[in-house]
């Protein structure tokens, strides 16, 4: 998670204004090739999803973490727009998607339930942590020695790093006479296991209810959670790739910018585990609209703030209300669809959270072409975090699934 937060997620975000003062390209253009990687993320989650549910994260991961490195290896090559697409989306997207945040996130659901939230933020926590950490080395990088270089380093961290930590991932407790939680096996809990596979009918939030993807889509909170998710992903895709290039219109180096970026990844550590322990005693919908509230207060407040001073309080309340947010989610669609298909709902839920992710992006990159300032689409992110509010409110627990026979 770490490797795939630090060099992949917030990482671009240092590539971001070298290479566009390199070849010339608008911020609009350079925004496009990351809201078309999110476009590849939403097209290929559901597949990624069921690999994952099917083969396990190890024998994903094994494959993605090489990708991502030697796509890093030829982010160092590129010398056009088509070849930046091809080498992003492809190799380090797709290896990010393969070897990152889809298996780490489904092994830490199958292997606990009762402290699930905070598993998940426990697991999340690696993105903040490789932000916070590699994302000024990137920076500092970039300055002393150029970007190109700091690609090719990039990438021989990921596979050095990354095949080791791969090789001891484990799907299912289940597969290693384990239950979740570290339960003990007895009779009663076996039986409870089978129910899980089944879809047992019970209304407490930790109960063994499983939905199949199919039946997953049916119901509206599916759909009400995933519209929040993708408007919430229009504010914080849109604020971390364009967050270094507004602090350097500031007046803030390279190095500088790439490191408050770092520090909105350690401090989202606070929300990512915080939040998600207060999520596994209250009910998840209201956590999640009151935190959307106050990511949206910041936005605009950053609009409009001008002294340092204000821009660092503010850029502390969103980080912390966008950790807990990034990890809320998931623990959610656990407690509501269950764990056996985690990865493949994952999937089909990152198809509907695209629209947010290509839009984001996109319209900072064209509102600070068209008036060399970020302040409307800040006030853009705030009204955004304020509509995600208000739909995650609809995402009421789904009736479990009724199956012939149980």
């Amino acid at each position: 998670m770490a490797l795939g937060g630090g060099l992949n997620f917030y990482g671009f975000s240092a590539f971001f204004v070298p290479i566009s003062e390199e070849f010339g390209w608008s911020r609009s253009v350079l925004s496009g090739v990351f809201a078309l990687s999110r476009l590849e993320g939403g097209l290929l989650g559901p597949v990624e999803g069921w690999l994952i549910d099917r083969f396990g994260p190890r024998k994903l991961m094994l494959i993605g973490m090489p990708l991502m490195g030697l796509g890093f290896i030829l982010l160092s090559r590129v010398n056009s727009l088509f070849m930046l697409f091809m080498v992003y989306i492809l190799a380090i997207t797709v290896g990010a998607g393969l070897g990152t945040f889809a298996p780490a996130g489904a092994a830490a659901a199958n292997w606990f339930v009762k402290k699930r939230g905070r598993a998940l933020g426990v697991i999340m926590s690696g993105v903040a942590l490789g932000g916070g950490l590699l994302l000024p080395v990137i920076g500092w990088w970039i300055t002393r020695f150029g970007w190109r270089h700091a690609a090719v380093a990039a990438g021989i961290f990921i596979l050095i790093l990354g095949i080791p930590i791969a090789s001891i991932m484990r799907h299912r407790p289940e597969q290693y006479g384990l239950l979740p939680d570290g339960e003990q096996p007895s009779n009663e809990i076996d039986d409870s296991i089978s129910h899980e596979k089944l879809g047992a009918v019970n209304s407490d939030p930790i109960a063994p209810v499983e939905f199949t993807a199919r039946e997953s889509i049916k119901t509206s909170a599916f759909w009400f959670l995933g519209a929040s998710l993708s408007v919430r992903s229009l504010t914080t895709t849109g604020l971390t790739i364009h967050f270094v290039a507004m602090m350097v219109d500031r007046g803030f180096s390279l190095t500088l910018g790439s490191t408050l970026l770092g520090m909105v990844a350690l401090i989202s550590v606070i929300g990512r585990l915080g939040l998600p322990w207060i999520g596994d005693r209250l009910d998840k919908r209201y956590l999640m609209a009151i935190t959307y509230v106050v990511m949206g207060i910041s936005m605009v407040g950053m609009a409009y703030a001008q002294h340092t001073l204000w821009v660092f309080v503010l850029l502390f309340i969103y980080s912390v209300t966008y950790g807990g947010i990034i990890v809320l989610p998931l623990s959610l669609q656990a407690e509501y669809f269950g764990r056996y298909s985690f990865a493949t709902v994952r999937g089909v839920m990152n198809t509907v959270q695209t629209s947010g992710m290509l839009a984001g992006p996109i319209f900072a990159g064209i509102v600070y072409d068209l008036t060399k300032s970020y302040d409307i689409a800040f006030m853009g992110f705030g009204i955004a975090s304020f509509l995600a509010a208000l739909l995650i409110i609809g995402a009421r627990r789904p009736k479990s699934p009724y199956r012939i026979g149980y």
